[in-house]
């Protein structure tokens, strides 16, 4: 019986990875769910054990918050937590406003992602110390963000096979669809590069044509806006209009990741030296801010504390209902790391966006920064597939990040201040800034971790 951890116990992910365990592993399979929280993991254990009965399957669940009790033996580990939770998060956003820094999502980049690194880097090494000791062949798949710092410290820290994974490829995929009116994935290929948040698709074709060829003679004399799917939404339900989208592909010719919101954070000119913006209503009694420019919408930390009590209240519901059903089937959602978790279990090979090390797969950027691109699990584990050559003045566009979560992830493997500050001055939002205005910002966001999360950052 394969062993599964799933470490963070959150209400939001554990229907969707728990189906998608279910649905993939036909066999009994144990799934641990770990968390300080008793409660959070009790809740989450009674909701797994009520969808197996439900659906008249025989797998284990079990509730730790002992970590290494839980990790001893594992098969596989799936890590779905953040440091310091909104708590945290709401002084990731609320500090480089005071700078003229705003945030959309506050998860990946900027200052926000500068911070968030800081407090999760040392809580993820911690657990690499644990995989290489408890579980040295699982397979890790990380869905904290941000993506790329924590998976590249993972990644240096452990030689357990080790992926993050997000939703941004298949988004691709959902746009490419659109514009060609195609009814589903099949005929599509994809290649893509970049970081996670700011992927790039850098060759795609249809039914086996080129799909830039095919794009431009669907365009004309136009804009990419003229073809693009007139009201796609974002995972959160916001809507753009994929203004920066649409920017970004007429000034470079490829095409970004359509999440606008994600990837204003990438870019200097969104977000940065006080904005204007405009509130809205999310229509249930919460504004929430969108910055003209680009229209992009801003995540509010009330939105997202409303959020917490009914993913409780929905698995609690959901354990309820499940007890008295029979003749459930779990439904596989569109994440892909537990397919690749099967694939390199039972040495299937399975393709799809992966994030790892950057050991020549993008040509251009710097070596051993975390980077997204297709890779391959089997039973080796899981490795990146090389693209094509980038044209250096897109490569140009994805390198300060690139550099930035670099900076980071060796700054706090080395507890080296300095270069943790000279990351956050590289940062493309931070470049309307002086060193000075940046260096007091950072002490901000530093002190703010510590005093949330009781831990000094070095």
């Amino acid at each position: 019986m394969k062993k599964i951890c799933i470490l963070g116990s959150s209400f939001m992910w554990t229907p969707t990875l728990t189906n998608d365990i279910l649905a993939v592993f036909c066999e009994p399979v144990e799934i641990r769910f770990i968390d300080l929280n008793a409660s959070a993991a009790e809740m989450c254990a009674a909701w797994g054990e009520a969808f197996s009965a439900s659906c008249g399957r025989d797998d284990r669940y079990g509730a730790y918050t002992d970590r290494r009790a839980a990790l001893s033996g594992a098969d596989a580990v799936l890590i779905t937590l953040s440091t310091g939770g909104l708590d945290a998060m709401e002084c990731d956003i609320a500090i480089p406003e005071k700078y003229g820094i705003l945030a959309t999502v506050g998860d990946t980049a900027g200052p926000g992602g500068w911070a968030r690194s800081a407090r999760n880097i040392p809580v993820f090494l911690e657990f690499a110390k644990d995989f290489r000791e408890l579980c040295p062949a699982a397979f890790i798949a990380s869905y904290t963000n941000p993506m790329s710092s924590l998976s590249a410290a993972l990644q240096r820290s452990c030689k357990n096979p080790v992926s993050g994974f997000c939703h941004a490829y298949f988004e691709i995929k959902d746009v490419i669809q659109s514009i060609f009116a195609l009814p589903d994935w099949g005929s599509i290929s994809v290649e893509i590069a970049g970081m996670n948040h700011f992927t790039w698709v850098t060759d795609f074709k249809i039914n086996g044509e080129d799909g830039y060829s095919l794009l431009r003679k669907k365009i004309g004399g136009g804009s990419l806006r003229d073809v693009m799917p007139p009201d796609s939404k974002d995972e959160l339900g916001y809507y753009s209009a994929h203004n920066l989208c649409v920017e970004l592909y007429d000034a470079f010719g490829f095409l970004p990741y359509p999440a606008d919101r994600h990837t204003s954070e990438f870019v200097s000119y969104v977000l940065t030296n006080n904005p204007a913006c405009v509130a809205k209503s999310d229509g249930a009694g919460l504004k929430y801010g969108v910055v003209r420019r680009f229209n992009v919408a801003r995540t509010t930390i009330e939105q997202r504390r409303r959020n917490v009590p009914e993913y409780k209240n929905k698995i609690i519901a959901e354990t309820e209902r499940f007890r008295g059903l029979e003749g459930q089937k779990p439904h596989k959602s569109r994440e892909t790391g537990i397919d690749m978790i099967r694939a390199y279990l039972v040495n299937a090979p399975f393709v799809d966006a992966v994030n790892m090390l950057n050991i020549g797969q993008i040509q251009g950027l710097p070596s051993g920064a975390c980077v997204e691109t297709l890779g391959v699990a089997d039973g080796f584990g899981v490795r990146p597939v090389n693209v094509g050559a980038v044209p250096e003045y897109l490569l140009e566009i994805m390198r300060p990040q690139a550099v930035c979560q670099s900076w980071i992830v060796e700054a706090m493997m080395t507890k080296n201040m300095e270069l943790l500050m000279h990351a956050l001055y590289r940062d493309p939002l931070c470049a309307f800034l002086s060193p000075s205005d940046i260096k007091a910002m950072g002490r901000e966001l530093l002190e703010a971790n510590e005093r949330i999360t009781s831990r000094p950052t070095f």
